[in-house]
């Protein structure tokens, strides 16, 4: 991504002078924003295989992970590819056209069932149209969000179909350049739509962890100051499932994942979507994550208060001085806890005073103890 290539004035005005639109938006009463829990996302796609019990098990598992919510996508066949487009992902040898063909079933009943199903479980349902059609569609059910694929940057007039329907939107930007995006967002925002949040991408089915390039979350935000910016996350699901989280440290408030009840079976992008359990780690992951980043204030917090009373030190009479003796650096020593005298910082401002009482060995020394010079 060529990062040189400067933002023009009218978007850096647009960003500034609608910077509260876009910092802070609702989807169904769920806010997103810095200040908020990150966005979890279950990304089903077309991982249900037309099988509406299938879907409603995939939202019933999605929201008791604590997903947010769970996204479809929504297309024909016939309008998304050519009858030559071969398949560019895993080990798919079938076209396009044939591939697609066999999702694409669900139309306006199916998802009006499936989005009043995921409504009742609590999680916010929404998909990705590829079509005017099934944009048309999705919106008239009154979808509360559109999700556009990172494929669909150049395609501006399906942008502004998009924004006219006045809603959030979220926007990937695998493969784009910076070129792209800030035409897609002056498109949007020509609409008058400033609801508009970017996820970083990586358009690679599986992505390789070297190929992720998390760091594009801050470019992002560096270059778009105000956006909302999450990932859309192609990586395999490891182990510990540590990347969402990590993307979430970098900054990223939104985070899709490609989800499945069972990796293993084949005809969609089962193969590197993460099951009902890595997704409820990867949710517990995020969590914790916003958890203990905190909100970077330095100082004393209150949960230190204790320990710093505690183990701080205090200065500390290290022999016996007696009454009227001048206090050298070499009687005094640095001791536990700090809230019984004068500070170890303070040491320079009593060498070199009298003391007005005796002073007993591994006593805390106050000032009171000690010559004040006169006003």
């Amino acid at each position: 991504m060529n990062n040189s290539v400067a933002l023009s004035e009218k978007l850096q005005r647009v960003l500034r002078e609608h910077s509260h639109e876009l910092g802070r938006i609702s989807i169904n009463g769920r806010a997103i924003a810095d200040d908020q829990p990150a966005f979890v996302v279950a990304e089903a796609a077309c991982n249900h295989m037309c099988d509406m019990a299938l879907a409603k098990e995939m939202i019933d598992a999605a929201a008791a992970a604590g997903a947010d919510a769970i996204k479809f996508q929504t297309y024909k066949a016939e309008k998304l590819v050519t009858k030559d487009a071969v398949a560019f992902w895993g080990q798919e040898k079938v076209s396009q056209i044939e591939y697609y063909r066999r999702l694409d079933r669900f139309g306006r009943d199916e998802y009006q069932e499936l989005f009043a199903y995921a409504d009742q479980r609590g999680i916010i349902p929404f998909s990705s149209p590829f079509d005017a059609e099934s944009t048309e569609m999705l919106a008239a059910i009154g979808m509360p969000v559109f999700k556009i694929a990172s494929c669909d940057i150049p395609d501006l007039r399906h942008l502004r179909q998009v924004a006219d329907y006045g809603r959030p939107i979220i926007l990937s930007t695998g493969a784009s350049t910076v070129e792209e995006i800030d035409r897609a967002l002056e498109t949007i925002f020509e609409q008058g739509n400033y609801q508009l949040m970017l996820l970083a991408c990586t358009l690679s089915y599986p992505t390789r962890n070297e190929d992720a390039n998390l760091r594009r979350i801050q470019t992002l935000r560096e270059r778009y100051p105000g956006v909302i910016v999450g990932i859309s996350d192609h990586t395999e699901p490891d182990s510990h499932m540590v990347i969402p989280a990590v993307a979430v440290a970098l900054g990223a408030r939104i985070v899709e994942k490609h989800y499945t009840l069972d990796r293993s079976m084949s005809g969609s992008g089962h193969f590197f979507a993460v099951d009902p359990g890595s997704l409820r780690m990867m949710v517990a992951n995020i969590r914790v994550t916003q958890t203990v980043l905190g909100d970077g204030a330095l100082g004393v917090a209150a949960s230190e208060q204790k320990a710093w009373e505690s183990a701080r030190r205090s200065i500390v009479a290290e022999v016996a001085i007696g009454k009227g003796d001048l206090v050298r650096e070499e009687m005094l020593g640095i001791k536990r806890p700090g809230s019984n005298g004068i500070p170890a910082s303070e040491l320079g401002t009593i060498v070199g005073k009298r003391a007005v009482v005796d002073i007993a060995p591994d006593t805390f020394i106050t000032m009171e103890m000690l010559e004040q010079e006169s006003e």
